[in-house]
């Protein structure tokens, strides 16, 4: 539906522009390759600590998703990160690709924003915790207890995790020292 209606809301409010303005953005965004690769991997490992610690300490302290997803708490936050990296490794792989899709999306909108840094962290911030709204909404794949603990979990976690990218992404390297 978004797919459709967006871009028919673009025309049809006449926002559609006839040549693309590069000078659009801030210029904070404007760095690099290199940068670009540290600050990426820097938003990986972010979002890797955040997503797996929220998941541990919020999600997965509730009794209905441990038994939703068949699993057990073995002895702690440790002893879970060591039993996923070695039985479900691929895991961390997923996650990482996640956390670039997730900044695949926080891109146009930083760039959309004209105001100061913090209200495109702001606003970032705050769309990546109402994604998951969704999660309010009854379905038959899941018991309400576990929606509304993973809805603490995942409106907490990506709302810091939206900050997180907009600090990351303005944050000023040191200049090479000659």
């Amino acid at each position: 539906m978004a797919a459709v209606f967006s871009p028919l809301a673009v025309l049809i409010l006449g926002k559609a522009r006839s040549r693309v303005d590069n000078s659009a953005g801030p210029t904070w965004l404007k760095m690099p390759v290199t940068e670009w690769f540290v600050k990426l991997a820097l938003i990986v490992i972010a979002y890797e600590v955040i997503y797996f610690t929220f998941g541990y300490f919020i999600a997965w302290q509730s009794p209905a998703v441990r038994a939703y997803y068949g699993g057990s708490d073995p002895h702690g936050f440790i002893d879970n990160m060591t039993n996923l990296l070695r039985n479900q490794p691929s895991l961390f792989v997923l996650q990482a690709a996640r956390a670039l899709l997730w900044t695949a999306f926080a891109l146009p909108v930083i760039k959309m924003m004209k105001g100061e840094w913090w209200q495109s962290g702001l606003a970032v911030a705050l769309l990546f915790a109402v994604v998951n709204s969704q999660l309010l909404i009854p379905n038959p794949l899941m018991p309400q207890e576990v929606r509304m603990a993973h809805l603490l979990e995942t409106a907490t976690s990506n709302f810091l995790f939206g900050w997180l990218i907009v600090i990351i992404l303005r944050a000023k390297t040191r200049p090479k020292s000659v």
